[in-house]
């Protein structure tokens, strides 16, 4: 996979900080910032993914008003783990 340069601009303190951080953890400063960046990236993808999947649910149930009790979702979760098993 091809990589290109990103440049970014940090102030003094946070420099520092992030080069002990780096030399405290046998680790380049662009090796922990990339690790956050991904991090960071897997952790928004999962909330706007999260984000889509209510907003379906709401739009069903607007359409729908159908509505299921939690010990609804219980038996349903558990007939489907049996289902799974067999």
């Amino acid at each position: 996979m091809a990589s290109t340069t990103v440049g970014l601009r940090l102030d003094e303190p946070t420099q520092e900080r992030l080069k002990k951080l780096g030399q405290a953890r046998d680790r380049s400063p662009h090796y922990l910032m990339k690790q956050a960046v991904e991090q960071f990236l897997a952790r928004e993808e999962d909330i706007a993914a999260e984000d889509r999947l209510l907003n379906e649910r709401w739009e069903k149930f607007v359409l729908t008003g159908e509505v299921y009790t939690h010990n609804d979702a219980k038996t349903r979760m558990a007939n489907m783990m049996k289902s799974r098993r067999a």
